[in-house]
């Protein structure tokens, strides 16, 4: 029996193995990263209130005070609705629908844990600091019937960074800090297998005798009955440096600027295929030399580069202005691209067309006692996204718009809680992508969100 040619078999597998870099706007970024970030929209990091400042500029961990362990959680609950809009399948008769719900909400409630640690080293003017966080993240889930589910029936990405870092008081003017990266990230990604037209293209490419597909039980397209599944797990280490300066020109005004690098992974992993058994009666030998049975998959991911600016002015005892801008490099991420070592499979292209995004905010920090403070903020976070057909089922995002609000105590004079909450308001945005590999394989949708972000932090001082 003679093999697929390698774009058919690309066809059927590389929208697996395609990380959801849309899914939060600007990119997959996960914006707070304590309950003060979440309490002023992540825009009032330059008065170092905590560690967790050190994320944004290794530079602040100078301006923390004493030696303190911040530690906290983040909950993120999305409610996506994606309605189907038009979305059709390839077939005999092209432009085929998808059958199955047309309305679904793949969003749920996830989870981010954060630990930030700094204490100062006075001999040398100096200071020491790590931070434990989840910096890039996403989960979406689709029922098995939905009408997404030849793109994706699941996606989910999990990174966490450890971010070891120093800082150095200059003068009383100019602080300076530089930290190391390491970074581990697994993405799982699912999605269904329509084993119609599997048994079809054995069909038009002689590979199986005509009438093979009927006699299977195999007589139309896009049936859940016989469908079968695809899920991609792979991981890997990436390593990469941030490098900070902070300069106050008076007792009021403090200006920092923080510098990311890119960080690059080589991920590693297997593609796992359950074929319905209508389907593994064409010879698991012959799904196998066509590249639709169980395989290594790689891929080179880049999370990009970037650089935040941000300021805090003292208005007066009490109240204080901020704001931040950070800039993130996502045009530095052009295409995906798969490889698979051990089929026949050619690499798979995903042409993502990313542009950069500036995300701005500002906000307020009023200390209404020795002992409460409360924060608000402001922020308009875009997406990488350029347009419809750049946007999938697994990572509909849009432009956010946040409104944020938090308050801390300080219980002891060790021991203060803080706790924010976050309204995101993302703009509806419209699906219309293509799948690499196909000229008529369409999924049309529009979507709408709702986004809670709400954060718990302890902060210790020894």
């Amino acid at each position: 029996m003679r093999y697929f040619s390698k774009p058919h078999v690309s066809f059927y597998i590389i929208s697996l193995l395609v990380l959801p870099f849309q899914v939060i706007a600007g990119g997959f970024g996960v914006t707070v990263q304590s309950a003060i970030g979440g309490g002023n929209a992540a825009t009032g990091h330059a008065m170092a209130e905590d560690a967790s400042a050190m994320w944004y500029n290794p530079a602040l961990l100078s301006s923390v005070e004493g030696q303190q362990l911040n530690t906290g959680l983040s909950l993120l609950n999305t409610k996506i609705d994606v309605v189907n809009t038009g979305s059709t399948i390839p077939s005999a008769a092209a432009g085929f629908p998808v059958i199955g719900d047309n309305t679904v909400d793949p969003g749920s409630l996830s989870v981010t844990p954060s630990l930030f640690y700094k204490r100062a080293i006075p001999s040398r003017a100096m200071a020491f600091g790590v931070g434990v966080n989840v910096p890039f993240g996403v989960s979406t889930e689709y029922e098995n019937d939905s009408f997404t589910r030849y793109e994706s029936t699941a996606t989910h990405l999990k990174t966490i960074n450890v971010n070891p870092a120093v800082s150095w008081r200059v003068n009383k003017k100019l602080d300076v800090g530089a930290g190391l990266n390491i970074q581990v990230g697994q993405a799982t990604l699912d999605k269904a297998i329509d084993s119609f037209l599997v048994c079809k293209r054995f069909e038009s490419l002689n590979l199986a005798p005509a009438g093979t597909c009927t006699a299977l039980g195999l007589t139309s397209p896009s049936n859940v009955a016989t469908d079968g599944k695809v899920s991609v797990e792979a991981s890997g280490i990436g390593y990469g440096a941030n490098i900070g300066a902070v300069y106050r020109p008076n007792t009021k005004t403090t200006f920092s600027v923080g510098l990311r690098s890119s960080i690059n992974y080589r991920l590693k992993g297997d593609a796992d295929f359950t074929h319905s058994s209508n389907l593994l009666n064409i010879g698991a030998a012959n799904l196998a030399a066509a590249g639709l049975a169980d395989q290594d998959a790689e891929a080179d991911l880049k999370m990009p580069a970037s650089a935040s600016f941000a300021f805090a002015r003292s208005l007066t005892n009490k109240l204080t202005v901020h704001g931040d801008i950070t800039w993130t490099q996502w045009s530095s991420v052009p295409e995906i691209r798969i490889e698979f070592p051990d089929t026949i499979a050619a690499d798979s292209i995903t042409d993502t067309q990313w542009k950069d995004t500036t995300r701005v905010g500002a906000g307020l920090t009023y200390k209404m006692n020795d002992k409460t403070t409360l924060r608000t903020g402001i922020a308009l976070d875009p997406t990488s996204t350029p347009g419809p057909r750049n946007r999938t089922p697994r990572a509909p995002s849009s432009d956010n718009l946040w409104f944020s609000g938090g308050v801390s105590h300080q219980i002891s004079k060790k021991l203060i809680v803080d706790a924010s909450l976050s309204i995101v308001h993302p703009e509806k945005a419209a699906i219309n992508y293509t799948a690499p590999g196909s000229s008529d394989y369409l999924t049309r949708a529009d979507t709408d969100s709702e986004v809670l972000v709400g954060s718990v932090s302890v902060n210790y001082r020894f």
